[in-house]
């Protein structure tokens, strides 16, 4: 009789852990993205390897073609004030949605540098631009256009950086809960009841309210959060994708001798304005701007500012 009751208690406790990790791994209670969600994006969607990614032309069909790629959680209408002064000055603006993010579909992978790399040139060579494009990169979009340019200097004329990761972190990075969001099981159940109050309350977004509309993001953050697969791809990103400590990958930048402009803000809350100083010792040729009183969010929140330096250096 005890062998039978520990081997049904061994089984229940089996079924507790089977029944909760398929309750991790399905993402409930969110729903899958569907044929009929996506005849609500704007743009066209275009199949990889890793799936269907979304994407989206601006401007005039027969300029010069500038490329954008956003950063960890907001989508591609993150640039709509800077897409808005490069179509106006007569460039054909490309952007897209990452997978995990927006309207793209949310593939179970390793979100690491190898696949955002691998996206960005499926994308370009599925679309035929085989040419150089002009790059440019936010926040995490910065250290992805930084680690493609550097592996493929080739089809990269200039390169924009926005706030970028890759140096730097304000906060601290390496403590307890961030240790523990790498385990697995315990560090996607932190995540899966954290993630969304997390993001909604980002210092970028919270600033929003204060600012006049046209300086606000251009887009609900929290629409793409409904879909299934959102969460889960941030997490892969954070486990598979350092967001600091990536001198190497500017090390190697600097060795293409591609014109790059970076800017910062001296209020960010994400970005740790030491990062500037990095940049500009692995990169003694670049242009590194700080913006006073900028936060995170400068490329549309201070896009006054900082959209007369993006068309220059389109033009240059």
């Amino acid at each position: 009789m005890e062998s039978i009751v520990k081997w049904a208690g061994l089984a229940v406790t089996l079924s507790a852990v089977a029944a909760y990790g398929l309750f991790i791994q399905i993402d409930w209670p969110h729903r899958p993205l569907t044929e009929v969600d996506r005849q609500q994006a704007q743009g066209d969607f275009i199949e990889l390897d890793q799936g269907r990614l979304h994407y989206r032309w601006d401007g005039p069909t027969e300029g010069p073609v500038v490329v954008m790629v956003h950063g960890f959680s907001t989508p591609l209408f993150i640039f709509e004030q800077n897409v808005a002064a490069l179509a106006d000055a007569g460039y054909r603006v490309l952007r897209y949605d990452h997978f995990g993010r927006g309207w793209s579909d949310r593939p179970r992978r390793a979100y690491s540098a190898d696949f955002y790399d691998q996206t960005l040139l499926g994308l370009l060579d599925g679309l035929g631009l085989t040419q150089p494009v002009r790059l440019v990169g936010l926040s995490m979009g910065g250290l992805i256009a930084s680690e493609f340019t550097a592996r493929h200097p080739d089809r990269v004329d200039r390169l924009f950086l926005f706030v970028p990761a890759g140096l730097d972190l304000e906060g601290a990075r390496d403590g307890l809960a961030w240790t523990l969001l790498r385990w697995p099981v315990i560090g996607d159940t932190i995540w899966r009841f954290r993630w969304r109050r997390m993001l909604v309350s980002d210092p970028q977004y919270t600033a929003d309210a204060a600012l006049p509309a046209g300086n606000r993001l251009a887009g609900d953050p929290t629409r793409q959060m409904q879909f299934r697969g959102y969460g889960p791809a941030l997490l892969s990103t954070l486990r598979h994708m350092p967001m600091s400590g990536q001198d190497a990958v500017f090390q190697r930048l600097s060795r293409t001798g591609i014109p790059i402009l970076s800017v910062f803000g001296d209020a960010d809350a994400t970005i740790a304005l030491s990062s500037a100083d990095k940049m500009a010792a692995h990169l003694p040729e670049a242009d590194i701007r700080i913006v006073e009183q900028a936060g995170h969010g400068l490329n549309y929140q201070n896009h006054e500012t900082v959209n007369p330096w993006l068309v220059d250096w389109a033009r240059n």
